[in-house]
C-alpha cells in the first residue's frame, strides 16, 4: 500500500489543514488519487503538537480546546512535533458538543497501541449514561471498531451496532482510524489506514446529552471507562459522512490501493492445519444421552429415578409402587411392585416423549421379573388407542428373579409414529392374590453398527458425517455434578447394565441410567474412527464442593485407574476388567483433561488439585498430554481449554482473536464454543457467526490445536440449553445450519494454511487452506452481509489456475432462517461448478452465506 504524507497534501493544496482543494480535473474514467480528493473542513482538529502544558488547541479554528486530565502527557508524533500519550492513565476532554451525533458525522485519529488488550476508546462523546459513539479497540473481538448504541442507555437489550475491523492490531504500529456515521445509507463504517474494514446497519442516531468530547477514554454506565493505552495523534471530527476516497486521502494512501480485493498467497506457507483440530464434545444435556444418542427407549427402566414410579403407569385395575425391600441386586436397589386385581393387569412405560414405532422393524425387549403369578407375560408395543403393533410372550414367571428376552417385530401395516407405549401384562391365570416385581425393563430398536446396548443410528450417523478427529467426553457439567456425589463415577458405568446403579444428572435435571457408560463412549470413538479425549473428575462440583489434600487422593487414583482401563494391557487390573467387559484391545489415548471449567472454583484450589493429578499421571504415563481448564502456575500444561458462548456478531468480529497470540504461550483447546442464536438449534445468523469463528481457528491451528462445538444435541421436548447443533424427537432428527457450516469447512480443507487477505470487504471472514501435493486450494469465505459481495480474487504464487472448479455454498435469505423437524433441509449446502477461473477472477458471494471455493492451482 502506497503511503502519501498528509503534510504533503496540505502543502500542495495551499490551504489550511483538512481544507483540501481538487488538484486539477482528472479524466472522468480515471480513478481519483489522494492528491485529487477534496476534504471538508473539520469541526474540530487536534494536532497535539504543543509538547507542553495541559491544553491541546483546536487547529480547525472553532475553539474546541481540549484539557489534558490525569496523567495524560505528550508523546512521539505520527505527524508534526508531538502526540497525546494516554498510556499512563490519562485523557483529554472538551466540555461541549463538537458534532451532532443525530446527524451525519465522521471521527478520525492516528493511534499507536501500547497494549492490544481490553476495551480502549480513542475518541468518544459523552451522553448521560453512555458514549454516543466509541472509536475504539474492543476486548471481545481484539479488533478496532466504530461502535454506536441505539439509545443513551446501558439496557442489556439495546444491542450495539459495531463496525469492526478484520484483523488484530499490533502494538507499536501507527494506524489511521476513521468512523463514519452515514444516516442516508443507514450504516456506520470503519476505515483503517484508508481501507473499509467494517460496516453495520444503524438508523437510530441520538444527540449527546451533555456533549463532553473525550480523547483517550469512553463513557459507560455514567462512568469514565475504557482507558486508552496508546499514542493518539491528529484527532478530528467532521459534521459530514466522509466518502471512501476521502477516507483514503485522510489516511494518506492512494484510493486505488483501497479497492476491494481477496488475495490468496500460495507461495508462502502458513501454519500446518492441526490434524486434531475438529472434534466433537458430548455431554448428557437436553436428554442428549438418555432419550437421545443412547438408544434405550424405556424411560426409567431401572426404577431408580425416584421414590415413585416415574414414567410408568398401571394398566387394567392393578396398582404399582416402588419397592425398596425387593432389590434385583446391590446396584438396582429399587423394583416396581405390581399388585394384581384381575387378569390382564400390567404396567406401561411412556418412553421419552413417546416410544417410536416403524413398520417392519425388530425391537429387542428384555426384563427381569419375579412373583406369585406363575403365568406368562405379554410384552407389546401398543398405540394410544389400544392397537397392538408388535407383541411377544415370556416363559412362565417364577418366584426368583429371572431375565426374559424377546424380539418384537412390527408388521408392514404398522404406522410410523411416536405415539406408542411399551406394555407388560399378565395372562388369564392372574388373580387378585398375585404380586409381581419388575426390574431393568428395556427396549432397544436397531442400533448403530448393531452394537448391543448401542446408539441411535440417525444421531450417530450425523456425528460420523462431521468427520471428527476426537471425542471429548463425558462432559462438562455432567462430569462434575452439582455435588460430588452426582459426578460421573466411571467405575459405576461399566459392566452389565443391570449392575450399573445410575446417578442423578443434577446439572441438567434428570436421571441417568449410565447405560451410556465409559466403554460405550470408547466404542463410539472406535466406530467414528476418532481419538478419545478423556475428561477426568478433578475434585470439584458445580455448587462449590471441592476436596484437597489427602481427601483428593482417591479421586487421583480413580483417574489413574480410568486411564489404565483405556490403555492398559490385559495383564493390568483395569485392562483385564476392560477385556472382561468385552474389549481386550486397548484404546489409544493422547490427551487427558483435568476437570472442567475450574475458573468457577473461587477457592483457588485448582492449583493444588491440578498439581496432584499432573504429578500422578505424568509419573505413570509420561507420554500423555494434559489439558488444564484454567491457567495454573503450579505445574505445566500442554493445552489450555477455553470456552466461548457469544453472539453471532461477536464471533464475526472476533474471528481474528488468535492472529496475534503470543506463540510462546501454551497451545489452546477451544473445547466449547457456539454462537447463541436460535432454539433449539442455531439459525442462519448463528451459523454465520460459527463459520466466521471457525475460519480464525483454522487459520491459527498452530496455536489452536483442537476445537469442539457445544452442546451437541437437544431433544426438542427438553431444550434446557437454548442453542444446540442437532435436534430430534423420538422419531426424527435434523441438522442445524451451523452443523452444515462446520461440515463444509471440515470436509473441504487442505493441510496447510495459505495466507489470505480480504481488503475493503467488510462482513467477510476468510481462510484458505491448500494441499501442497495436488495444488488444490480451499478458499472459505463467510459473507455476513445482506447483499451479494462481488469480489475480485487474485492468486499469487501459482503457475496457473485451472479454468473450472467447484463452489459449495450454504446460504439463506434471512438471518432467522433455520431448519426444523418439519423442514429439515430448508438450509443445506449445495455444490455447483464454476468456470472462467484464472490467477485473477471475480466471484460473487451470496448474502448471508458460507462458501468454499475448490480451485486447482499448482505451484
Amino acid at each position: 500500500m502506497t503511503r502519501i504524507s498528509r503534510r504533503t497534501l496540505i502543502a500542495a493544496a495551499g490551504a489550511a489543514p483538512f481544507a483540501y482543494a481538487l488538484a486539477g480535473a482528472a479524466p472522468a474514467s480515471a480513478a481519483p488519487t489522494a492528491e485529487a480528493v477534496a476534504l471538508p473542513a473539520p469541526t474540530a482538529h487536534w494536532a497535539f503538537d504543543e509538547g507542553a502544558g495541559t491544553t491541546a488547541a483546536d487547529a480547525s479554528g472553532n475553539g474546541n480546546t481540549l484539557t489534558l486530565t490525569g496523567k495524560a502527557a505528550w508523546g512521539a508524533a505520527k505527524s508534526g512535533a508531538y502526540s497525546l500519550d494516554t498510556t499512563p492513565t490519562g485523557y483529554a476532554e472538551h466540555d461541549s458538543a463538537v458534532v451532532d451525533t443525530s446527524a451525519a458525522f465522521s471521527v478520525a485519529a492516528w493511534v499507536r497501541l501500547a497494549r492490544n488488550d481490553g476495551y480502549q476508546t480513542f475518541v468518544s462523546a459523552d451522553g448521560a449514561a453512555v458514549s454516543a459513539f466509541f472509536l475504539q479497540l474492543r476486548a471481545d473481538t481484539g479488533t478496532f471498531a466504530f461502535t454506536r448504541l441505539p439509545t443513551d442507555s446501558t439496557d442489556a437489550n439495546t444491542a450495539a451496532a459495531v463496525a469492526g475491523a478484520t484483523f488484530a492490531p499490533e502494538t507499536g504500529t501507527w494506524y489511521h482510524l476513521l468512523g463514519v456515521d452515514d444516516p442516508s445509507a443507514g450504516t456506520i463504517r470503519l476505515y483503517v489506514d484508508g481501507v473499509l474494514e467494517g460496516e453495520a446497519a444503524y438508523t437510530s442516531g441520538w444527540k449527546n446529552a451533555s456533549g463532553t468530547t473525550a480523547v483517550g477514554r469512553g463513557f459507560y454506565g455514567g462512568a469514565k471507562v475504557d482507558q486508552a493505552y496508546a499514542l493518539i495523534d491528529e484527532a478530528s471530527l467532521y459534521a459530514i459522512a466522509l466518502t471512501a476516497d476521502q477516507a483514503a486521502a485522510l489516511a494518506g494512501v492512494d484510493p486505488a490501493d483501497t479497492a476491494p480485493l481477496l488475495s490468496i498467497d500460495t507461495a508462502t506457507a502458513g501454519p500446518t492445519v492441526s490434524p486434531d483440530l475438529g472434534g466433537i464434545f458430548f455431554e448428557d444435556i437436553n436428554h442428549s444421552g438418555e432419550g437421545g444418542l443412547y438408544a434405550e427407549l424405556v424411560n426409567n427402566r431401572s426404577f431408580m429415578a425416584a421414590a415413585t414410579p416415574l414414567h410408568w403407569s398401571a394398566t387394567g385395575a392393578g396398582t404399582i409402587t416402588i419397592d425398596t425391600s425387593t432389590p434385583l441386586n446391590t446396584a438396582l436397589t429399587q423394583s416396581l411392585k405390581l399388585t394384581v386385581t384381575a387378569p390382564g393387569d400390567g404396567i406401561s412405560n411412556e418412553g421419552f416423549w413417546g416410544i417410536p414405532v416403524r413398520p417392519r422393524t425388530t425391537y429387542r425387549a428384555s426384563l427381569r421379573a419375579k412373583g406369585t403369578y406363575r403365568g406368562r407375560l405379554t410384552v407389546a408395543l401398543t398405540g394410544k388407542d389400544g392397537t397392538v403393533y408388535a407383541t411377544g410372550t415370556t416363559k412362565p414367571v417364577t418366584g426368583d428373579w429371572t431375565r426374559y428376552d424377546l424380539k418384537l417385530r412390527t408388521t408392514a401395516a404398522a404406522p410410523t409414529t411416536s405415539a406408542a407405549t411399551l406394555t407388560v401384562t399378565t395372562g388369564s391365570s392372574a388373580s387378585s392374590s398375585d404380586t409381581l416385581w419388575f426390574s431393568n425393563v428395556s427396549l432397544f430398536p436397531p442400533t448403530y453398527k448393531n452394537r448391543p446396548n448401542g446408539l441411535r443410528p440417525d444421531l450417530a450417523e450425523k456425528l460420523a458425517a462431521l468427520n471428527p478427529k476426537f471425542l471429548r467426553f463425558p462432559g462438562g457439567n455432567y462430569l462434575e455434578g452439582n455435588v460430588i456425589a452426582d459426578r460421573f463415577d466411571w467405575k459405576k458405568t461399566i459392566g452389565p447394565v443391570e449392575e450399573r446403579p445410575g446417578h442423578q444428572n443434577s446439572a441438567w435435571g434428570y436421571w441417568s441410567t449410565d447405560g451410556l457408560g465409559l466403554l460405550e463412549y470408547l466404542e463410539l470413538t472406535e466406530d467414528l474412527g476418532c481419538a478419545p479425549l478423556l475428561c477426568v473428575f478433578a475434585g470439584y462440583a458445580l455448587h462449590g464442593e471441592h476436596v484437597t489434600g489427602d481427601a483428593l487422593k482417591p479421586f487421583v487414583q480413580d483417574a489413574l485407574d480410568e486411564i489404565e482401563y483405556l490403555t492398559g494391557d490385559t495383564t493390568t487390573p483395569w485392562g483385564a476388567r476392560r477385556a472382561a467387559d468385552g474389549h481386550p484391545k486397548p484404546f489409544p489415548l493422547t490427551y487427558v483433561e483435568i476437570g472442567n471449567e475450574d475458573w468457577f472454583d473461587t477457592s483457588g484450589s485448582y492449583e493444588e488439585r491440578y498439581a496432584a493429578f499432573h504429578d500422578a499421571i505424568k509419573a505413570a504415563h509420561p507420554h500423555l498430554k494434559l489439558i488444564a481448564t484454567t491457567p495454573v502456575a503450579s505445574r505445566p500444561y500442554d493445552l489450555i481449554d477455553e470456552h466461548y458462548y457469544q453472539s453471532p456478531s461477536a464471533f464475526q468480529h472476533g474471528a481474528h482473536k488468535y492472529d496475534n497470540r503470543d506463540r510462546t504461550t501454551p497451545k489452546v483447546f477451544v473445547g466449547e464454543w457456539a454462537s447463541q442464536s436460535g432454539r433449539p438449534t442455531p439459525d442462519l445468523n448463528a451459523a454465520l457467526g460459527d463459520a466466521s469463528w471457525l475460519t480464525g481457528l483454522i487459520r491459527n491451528s498452530d496455536q489452536v490445536l483442537m476445537e469442539s462445538y457445544a452442546p451437541l444435541f437437544s431433544h426438542v421436548s427438553n431444550n434446557v440449553w437454548a442453542t444446540n447443533l442437532i435436534a430430534y424427537d423420538a422419531l426424527t432428527s435434523y441438522n442445524s445450519p451451523s452443523y452444515y457450516a462446520q461440515q463444509i469447512l471440515r470436509t473441504h480443507q487442505g493441510t496447510v494454511v495459505a495466507p489470505t487477505t480480504a481488503r475493503a470487504l467488510p462482513g467477510l471472514n476468510t481462510v484458505t487452506t491448500r494441499d501442497p501435493g495436488t495444488g488444490r486450494l480451499y478458499a472459505a469465505v463467510v459473507n455476513f452481509g445482506s447483499v451479494p459481495r462481488t469480489t475480485p480474487v487474485e492468486i499469487t504464487g501459482a503457475r496457473r489456475v485451472r479454468a473450472t472448479g467447484r463452489a459449495t455454498v450454504l446460504s439463506g435469505t434471512s438471518l432467522s432462517d433455520t431448519n426444523t423437524l418439519t423442514d429439515p433441509e430448508k438450509l443445506i449446502p449445495r455444490t455447483h461448478r464454476i468456470t472462467n477461473l484464472s490467477t485473477t477472477f471475480t466471484y460473487t458471494f451470496p448474502p448471508y452465506s458460507v462458501t468454499v471455493l475448490e480451485l486447482d492451482a499448482p505451484r
